[in-house]
């Protein structure tokens, strides 16, 4: 089995597949998922973003099924992928991306599917492969959740070794304030001119960045305004985000941070408008949850200790969590994620398929 999962990892990394673009390595599960029995369609998500594929969804056996999920996209810069296996460790050659996050999960899925249709008949058993996760999740965010019977989801997407539960997961709150100030001659009468930058700096400083507490982080990560050197600035636009494991503090925050920038701008002369958003919201999932038990009996079969972790990353368990689909993110290996340094090793692809074998037999 390793060596055919190498052999398809490298198939599948080396599908140019980033965010939007993943018609043709959604083509390509859908064969494999087919080939092994399963009844395959894609929904059209992409259509309501923009992107060229949906969500590949398959389908076999009766009665309550779980879904085994994993995402088909990477960030840029990952066309081209060249991967080097050298001493049982996959790497990125250097200039791209190796998109271990998320083929990683992916080709753990295939291989565990296999595997278990070699013992008996697969057992329900609903995959997902979603498109444009590392945007927004969007895949999962049009999803169409009256297609699924399932009500338990396994996520093969963290960037940690096997064995990594992930049951918390924060809520991420958008914030984008728009700074109004007043242009004029920055050299002949810049008295004249209210400097919307200056104001958004005097905002951006009263902010909290980084950690704020133990279960909460902040930062300012887009600043834009000005034409010209010249020109007292009458306009700035800057972005950022908060994200915690307690809902409530997200929204604390969020008026917090609308009411300094507002009041900022209006000291210095200047004029604020602040809107935010929950891009997704949070979850915990109790360590007795069936989810979490199912995994943890799963991992033991083939003698992996369960670890539990939060993250402080989003991903597709978010969506389905907050749909009704009680979900839990696996670690798959893979680290130096979203770099041209990334690289898993081959044994964490085996242990990541063994996983998906034992969670459908047991």
């Amino acid at each position: 089995m390793e060596r055919a999962l190498v052999d398809e990892f490298i198939e599948l990394v080396s599908i140019d597949a980033e965010s939007g673009d993943e018609a043709e390595i959604a083509a390509r599960v859908m064969s494999k998922l087919t080939e092994i029995g399963l009844d395959v369609e894609m929904d059209d998500a992409g259509s309501k973003f923009g992107g060229n594929a949906g969500n590949v969804i398959g389908r076999i056996g009766e009665g309550d099924p779980i879904i085994v999920c994993a995402h088909l996209d990477r960030v840029k810069p990952g066309k081209g992928i060249k991967p080097v296996v050298d001493d049982g460790i996959v790497r990125s050659s250097g200039d791209t991306v190796l998109a271990a996050d998320d083929i990683s999960g992916v080709v753990a899925i295939l291989a565990g599917l296999r595997e278990a249709k070699k013992h008996k008949p697969l057992p329900a058993v609903e995959v997902i492969f979603t498109v444009s996760e590392e945007t927004r999740l969007q895949g999962s965010r049009y999803l169409d959740y009256t297609r699924l019977r399932s009500k338990m989801a396994y996520i093969f997407d963290a960037s940690s070794p096997v064995g990594t539960v992930i049951t918390s997961s924060p809520t991420h709150v958008g914030f984008e304030a728009h700074v109004a100030g007043q242009a004029a001659h920055a050299a002949v009468n810049p008295q004249d001119g209210v400097s919307a930058i200056r104001a958004a700096a005097f905002a951006i400083s009263k902010l909290p960045f980084g950690w704020v507490d133990d279960h909460t982080t902040t930062n300012v990560g887009v600043l834009s305004g000005g034409e010209a050197t010249n020109i007292v600035c009458d306009s700035a636009r800057f972005k950022g985000e908060i994200r915690s494991l307690v809902a409530s503090r997200a929204s604390q925050l969020a008026n917090e941070f609308t009411a300094t920038i507002v009041s900022e701008a209006e000291a210095h002369g200047a004029k604020a408008d602040v809107m935010t958003k929950v891009e997704y919201s949070g979850y915990t999932i109790d360590p007795g949850a069936p989810v979490v038990v199912r995994v943890v009996e799963a991992l033991g079969r083939i003698g992996i200790t369960a670890t539990f972790e939060s993250t402080m990353g989003g991903s597709d368990g978010n969506i389905f969590n907050a749909n009704g689909i009680s979900s839990v993110v696996l670690g798959t290996g893979c680290s130096l994620v979203h770099s041209t340094r990334e690289f898993i090793h081959v044994s964490e692809l085996v242990a990541s398929a063994r996983l998906v074998e034992s969670l459908l037999t047991s």
